[in-house]
């Protein structure tokens, strides 16, 4: 009987260490030396009545019973482009390079938000042992963050046109992602959080 239990919690925590790495097809996992790309965007159309490209992002999570004893939750914790449900407008040739770029900054937004949630758990996790509710309440609270946020880069940039506005955006972008670097993905080494 010990045996079959032992086997079991064996097999959940492989499946668990497993579930945040693989990818499923057409997905991309953030990445700072790999950016988007005309081919990661799997819809390809031409039609003058939309956007010349759309991105779709996921933050995810595989939190399971026991990661409250972890040190370092990051790869817990996904922040996905879903390149099949993200469209590119390929006539549109002289926008398209500037608009991808557009779309990588959103992307570095969702992964700055990924980031915060991979601190907050690791701050709560004791919070994790009672019920996985803080889990997905603080998720929730991160992907409506990132929809505001995203709003507003859409409004003050001017959907990407106006150039000053995304010079300072990508400032602060890259300022906070070096805040926040001890969260990136990557990162498997134990956090202590300052109290």
């Amino acid at each position: 009987m010990k045996r079959i239990f032992l086997g079991i919690i064996i097999s959940i925590t492989c499946l668990n260490l497993s579930f945040g790495q693989e990818l499923q097809d057409g997905q991309k996992r953030w990445s700072s030396s790999s950016k988007l790309t005309i081919n990661d965007f799997k819809i390809k159309i031409s039609d003058e009545n939309n956007d010349a490209v759309y991105s779709q992002f996921m933050i995810s999570h595989s939190i399971g019973g026991f990661d409250f004893m972890k040190r370092n939750l990051n790869q817990k914790i996904g922040n996905l482009f879903l390149g099949n449900a993200s469209w590119i407008d390929t006539t549109k040739v002289e926008s398209i390079e500037k608009q991808i770029d557009f779309q990588q900054m959103q992307f570095d937004l969702a992964e700055i938000q990924a980031r915060k949630f991979r601190k907050r758990i690791l701050k709560d996790k004791k919070e994790i042992s009672k019920g996985f509710d803080i889990v997905n309440k603080i998720n929730n609270e991160t992907i409506a963050e990132f929809s505001e946020i995203r709003l507003k880069l859409m409004r003050e940039t001017e959907s990407g046109r106006n150039e000053k506005k995304v010079a300072e955006w990508k400032e602060k972008i890259v300022s906070e992602l070096k805040e926040l670097n001890e969260f990136r993905f990557e990162n498997k080494k134990k956090i202590k959080l300052n109290k």
